[in-house]
Order: C-alpha cells, then sequence, then structure tokens
C-alpha cells in the first residue's frame, strides 16, 4: 500500500462502528506518534492520523 492509498482510505468519511476501547484508541494514538516522530515516507500521514484520533477521544 503507498501513500496514496492510504490517504484515500483515511479520507473515506464511510459510517463509523464502534471497534475499540478507549485504551486501545490511546494506545493507537501513541504508537501512530511515535511513528511521526522516527520520520521518514509515512510520518506526516502518522502524525494526521495521530491528531485525528486524538481529537476525538474523550480528555483523561
Amino acid at each position: 500500500m503507498d501513500e496514496a492509498q492510504l490517504w484515500q482510505l483515511i479520507e473515506d468519511q464511510g459510517e463509523r462502528v464502534p471497534l475499540i476501547t478507549r485504551g486501545e484508541a490511546r494506545a493507537v494514538v501513541q504508537l501512530l506518534q511515535h511513528l511521526a516522530e522516527q520520520g521518514g515516507e509515512l510520518a506526516v500521514i502518522a502524525a494526521e492520523m495521530a491528531g485525528g484520533l486524538a481529537r476525538r477521544l474523550p480528555a483523561e
């Protein structure tokens, strides 16, 4: 999967469904932030996803 395909998946505004717990979502945000900090070709996508998911999580 290339960068363009990942962006297409991220931007798909289909129906939202509950799939993971809040704790799992927070862990995914942390992993994405770590990937973003590492740099590389997918760092921008990881940062965008982390930010988008973090904004939807309730405050701790």
